[in-house]
């Protein structure tokens, strides 16, 4: 026996109902295929990013340079510095780090230029000579190891390496007054208008230092960034760090013959703060500096192990940096020649530079150290 029900049948509705729906579709169908050409003649054109034709070249201008400075990634944690050793050089002729910056211009006067010499002041009344040697990248580790014997650095960085730097200080010799500075480009004209943007940087030095301390007395946070390819928020400054504080000028200074720089600044120090500022035709200009902030103070910082065993030694390194700073202070001229070579830079330039930086003396030293640094005037 066959249970399965019949198979419903159509009724003349039924049919009548279909063919007014399948005619109705067809006939729907006719009228936008007529009315596709004008619709389409309306639409917005489309392009395609795989015609060369179509896709507009890059301008030269806004093409990165493969030659400029590039980024590094931001550490997490301060750097560990090599294990504290005792200074390994020779006590006849000793090794002490500057960099490329006027405010070491007492003891360049001293020492009569970089190279050791036997008619410095350092020779001639205490018996020994000096080794200046530049370097732009901080040499912690190398004081620290005993590599060499002395650094001119800022206090900033005590507070940031902590008890793993193991040396002590005994003289400070200057201030930055307007050596350090951030320049950003022309249209941004105050702090508050960098929220949102990038600076470059570099990274546990004065220039880390001051864009936070700046940051901070405007109320906004600092935000790092691991490269150029991201974006802070839009209520923090973006940082990001190079090598040292003149890559950091140097990348800034790439930026700007890009049409659209992705950089609204930088922050570093003379003279590489000041070439960028020369060297883009008013396309940047300078934000601040701390010309009237008494707050990056240059100080030299001697190997614990070896200052302990030689006191006499680190006392007459002290006495010649305050005797060259008063030399350079009560006449700069007679001792610009020494700065220029020591530098290689022209005599307008160097009286230029050492306009930016405050040599202290004796009075000046000893307030420094007593916290008093108001009374020295």
């Amino acid at each position: 026996m066959n249970d399965t029900p019949p198979a419903p049948r159509l009724t003349a509705f039924g049919v009548i109902f279909t063919l007014v729906l399948v005619g109705g579709l067809v006939g729907l169908g006719a009228w936008l295929t007529m009315r596709q050409p004008a619709t389409l003649a309306t639409a917005p054109a489309v392009v395609t990013t795989t015609s060369p034709t179509t896709t507009p070249s890059p301008v030269a201008t806004d093409t990165l340079d493969p030659n400029a400075p590039k980024t590094i990634e931001p550490a997490l944690s301060v750097p560990r510095l090599d294990l504290a050793g005792p200074y390994s050089g020779s006590d006849t002729v000793i090794d002490i780090s500057i960099s490329e910056y006027a405010g070491y211009a007492g003891l360049i006067a001293a020492n009569r230029g970089l190279e050791p010499n036997p008619d410095s002041h350092f020779a001639k009344v205490h018996g020994f000579q000096v080794r200046l040697k530049r370097s732009e990248v901080d040499l912690f580790s190398d004081v620290n190891s005993g590599k060499i014997a002395a650094l001119a650095t800022t206090v900033d960085t005590l507070a940031v390496l902590g008890r793993q730097f193991n040396v002590t200080v005994p003289v400070q010799i200057g201030f930055s007054r307007g050596a350090n500075a951030i320049v950003v480009r022309n249209d941004i004209p105050t702090i508050n208008a960098l929220r949102g943007q990038i600076i470059s940087s570099a990274q546990f030095n004065e220039s880390d230092f001051l864009i936070r301390y700046l940051a901070g007395e405007a109320g906004i946070s600092v935000q790092v960034l691991q490269d150029l390819t991201q974006r802070p928020d839009a209520d923090k400054i973006g940082v990001v760090y190079c090598e040292d504080a003149f890559s950091a000028a140097d990348l800034f200074a790439s930026e700007l013959k890009r049409t659209q720089p992705r950089l609204a600044g930088c922050i570093s120090w003379a003279p590489r703060v000041y070439d960028v500022l020369e060297a883009n035709n008013g396309k940047a200009r300078l934000l601040v500096s701390n010309k009237n902030l008494l707050m990056v103070a240059d100080i030299l910082v001697f190997n614990r192990t070896w200052a302990d065993a030689h006191p006499d030694r680190v006392a007459a390194i002290v006495h010649g940096t305050i005797w060259g700073n008063q030399q350079v202070r009560d006449n700069p001229d007679a001792h610009l020649d020494a700065v220029m070579k020591a530098f290689s830079w022209d005599r307008a330039r160097a009286k230029t530079e050492l306009s930016r930086v405050h040599l202290s003396n004796l009075p000046e030293n000893i307030a420094f150290f007593n916290g008093t640094i108001d009374s020295a005037g």
